[in-house]
């Protein structure tokens, strides 16, 4: 009856404990009751080691805005834990099976402390949980000591849990801890048996050990400040096997504090080999409890910078502007907006493009802004970058004119090309004018075509460019029209006849030295041509008759070179030719310059063969008369 009694009051302790302290249900499975006082205080060990569902520093895996850096972090939990308990318990050989709700745990508690913190740095969590609680209850029923009417139990544990863990995985969806330590137990029991005729009528034990634990926790953020963990862990030393799982949604209402609710199943096989004490218990139930977080550096507030590029610009000239930003989530995907007082601004990214077009002379700013969609607070930035615009000077644009060919003729055309350009970079337009001609096209080019009007002169060709804000710059080409070359005509300007001495037919009597005479005015009066002197002979005239007609052209430019009378001419301006029987004469003709004799049938004469006799000689009728020599 006396380990039946113990057994029941153990397991009363146990729940109790767990009821007020959540943090000693996450500690190991050794926490259930047990007969024996020394095996009651594994079922009241505290949750502040690193499997508890609320952990110490809830920061990294509910949303809390506690920082997650270096600096040290601390949490204290205070939870409490309504479970069923059923399974086997046996006190020095006596053992007993029992199920027991909630419902009839709850009345046999004296004196509680639990105390579960954590301190955390980095990836690094230190938990340690302190746990205290006695109990008296004195109407506990035997199960197979019938002598005892019933029994009064006095219950002290005390349970210390320093673990270490270290966050393995800490990502936006899921993280993970490792955790690892000890479990060390205190147990003092008094028992007094109401009823039985015993000896000694109270038995008072104390008992410790240690367990080693190991576990893991998974955590998974279901928004800022909520999240789902799942923990686990399992033990052995001091007793033979010990595990838990644990599933809990908690919930940060502010930076310091948050509430957590679920459910823990928690199994402990506690069998020493002096059979002193049997516990092989399970226990599940509801979680309830608050946490306060203590500690950390307050949330950096996410800052941002701008930049613009160029900062000096004509209006109309573009700007791009940038922003990059500071203490964000690098994992949540930032918005951003752009704007600018006077000026129009597009992008909806980290450049925004900035319209300068019709800005006034002056300083603008363009404002940048990044925000986080996925934060509640401290989730925006904003940026500025300024710009100059400048006074646009008198630029103008610059240009220079040809033409191809550079020479024309009527009714042909010539091209005229402008090239220019702005020392701005302005877009430009064209206009032509000349001084002459027919005028067409636009653009960089016009075409010139020639005139009647244009022959002799000189057309200048003038093009303009000018840009979009009225400057302009001209210049200038010439296209030459040659004058009209009028058609040589060949005149004829009479004879002179060589009738009066038959005795000397070729020479030149008086008659046709008058004639000669006014000739050679008229040829010096014309500046360019030349005469030709074509020698006839009559079919009548059988002396020297070949050679009659050629002497009778040369006699003729003797005189009007050599004699000492009359007016002279040039002599390479006088061309003695033959020709044939048409009469006792010499024809003469006014040849231009540039036209081509073709008026006779005549040859030139070969002055080299032919000489110019003087007046007196005469030839014989039969042989050649011996010219005398010239005068």
């Amino acid at each position: 009856m006396n380990s039946y009694c113990k057994s029941f009051f153990v397991v009363v302790a146990v729940t109790l404990t767990l009821m007020l302290c959540l943090p000693a249900v996450a500690q190991g499975p050794a926490e259930l009751t047990v007969a024996d006082p020394a095996a009651a205080a594994p079922a009241a060990t505290p949750a502040a080691a690193p499997a508890d569902p609320l952990p110490a520093n809830p920061a990294p895996q509910f949303g809390s805005p506690l920082s997650t850096g270096d600096s040290w972090r601390g949490t204290i939990s205070i939870y409490g834990w309504f479970p069923g308990v059923h399974g086997t318990v046996g006190v020095l050989g006596h053992n007993a099976g029992f199920s027991s709700p909630f419902s009839d745990v709850f009345h046999a508690l004296k004196g509680i402390i639990p105390i579960a913190v954590e301190a955390d740095k980095g990836r690094w969590v230190i938990p340690i949980d302190f746990f205290w609680v006695k109990l008296a209850n004195g109407t506990a029923t035997p199960f197979t000591d019938i002598t005892s009417n019933y029994v009064n139990v006095h219950l002290t544990e005390s349970i210390l849990t320093p673990m270490v863990g270290y966050r393995l995985l800490d990502g936006e969806h899921l993280k993970i801890d490792a955790l690892g330590g000890i479990r060390y137990w205190y147990v003092s029991q008094n028992l007094q048996l109401i009823g039985a005729q015993v000896t000694p009528p109270a038995f008072v034990r104390s008992q410790s050990w240690v367990d080693g634990l190991g576990g893991a926790r998974f955590i998974i953020p279901l928004a800022d400040k909520a999240a789902i963990t799942v923990s686990g862990n399992a033990g052995a030393g001091g007793a033979n096997l010990d595990y838990q799982v644990i599933g809990l949604f908690s919930y940060n209402f502010t930076r310091k504090i948050g509430m957590g609710l679920g459910w823990r199943y928690l199994y402990e096989d506690y069998r020493p080999t002096n059979k002193e004490f049997v516990l092989n218990t399970t226990m599940s139930g509801a979680l309830a409890g608050v946490y306060f977080n203590l500690g950390g550096k307050p949330p950096v507030p996410p800052t941002a910078s701008c930049s613009a590029s160029p900062t000096e610009v004509f209006a109309g000239d573009p700007v791009n502007a940038s922003i990059s930003t500071q203490n964000f989530n690098p994992k949540h995907t930032l918005t951003y907006n752009w704007s600018s007082a006077g000026a129009k601004v597009s992008g909806t990214g980290t450049t925004g493009n900035v319209d300068t077009t019709g800005l006034q002379p002056g300083s603008y700013t363009v404002t940048g802004t990044a925000t986080d969609p996925k934060e509640k607070k401290n989730n925006v930035a904003s940026c500025s970058a300024g710009f100059t615009v400048k006074a646009r000077p008198n630029y103008p644009p610059t240009a220079s004119c040809s033409a191809s060919p550079s020479s024309i003729a009527i009714n042909q055309s010539a091209t005229v090309n402008i090239t220019a350009s702005s020392p701005e970079s302005r877009p430009l337009t064209y206009t032509w004018t000349s001084t002459g001609g027919q005028l067409s096209g636009n653009g960089t080019s016009a075409t010139l075509t020639a005139t009647n009007a244009d022959a002799g002169n000189t057309i200048t060709v003038t093009g303009t460019a000018t840009d979009d804000h009225n400057l302009s710059t001209s210049c200038t080409a010439s296209v030459s029209v040659p004058p009209v070359q009028q058609v040589a005509t060949v005149e004829d300007w009479g004879e002179c006849t060589f009738e009066k001495d038959p005795k000397r037919p070729g020479r030149v009597d008086n008659d046709c030295k008058d004639v000669l005479d006014k000739l050679a005015l008229r040829v010096q009066q014309m500046p360019n041509g030349k005469v030709a002197i074509v020698g006839y002979t009559d079919q009548t005239e059988v002396v020297n008759a070949d050679q009659l007609g050629s002497q009778r052209a040369v006699n003729v430019k003797y005189y009007m070179t050599t004699d000492e009378l009359g007016p002279k001419v040039d002599p390479t301006r006088l061309e003695p030719r033959k020709g044939g029987q048409k009469g006792k004469a010499v024809h003469f003709y006014y040849v231009p310059q540039g036209a081509t004799f073709t008026q006779e049938e005549s040859v030139t004469v070969d002055e080299s063969a032919v000489q110019g006799q003087s007046r007196a000689a005469a030839p014989s009728k039969h042989k050649k008369a011996t010219p005398p020599p010239a005068q």
